[in-house]
């Protein structure tokens, strides 16, 4: 199954809000995908991984994992961008 990383600034209630609003939009759209809490430090650890980013913070492009901003899911602006990039990303993996 997929994995989603949702990053925040701090990892707690920032990503606790983005990870509940990530898996109720793909609720919706009936697409299955492991979404967990990270911090920064998580994703540059050899022992975690992850499919697709959602981050509130900028990240290295040298991670190697799509990134997709989790901001608009915050302020509540251009979210259904967010979720359909976040979906083409899901379907390019193969797994929608």
């Amino acid at each position: 199954m997929l994995t989603i990383a949702i990053v925040g600034g701090s990892g707690v209630a920032t990503s606790v809000r983005l990870t509940q609003e990530v898996r109720r939009c793909l609720a919706e759209r009936d697409i299955a995908a492991r979404v967990r809490q990270a911090t920064v430090m998580d994703l540059l650890s050899p022992y975690f991984s992850a499919d697709i980013v959602v981050s509130t913070v900028e990240l290295p492009e040298s991670l190697g994992i799509p990134v997709v901003s989790g901001m608009p899911l915050l302020l509540g602006t251009g979210s259904d961008h967010v979720i359909d990039s976040l979906v083409d990303l899901i379907r390019a993996h193969g797994a929608a």
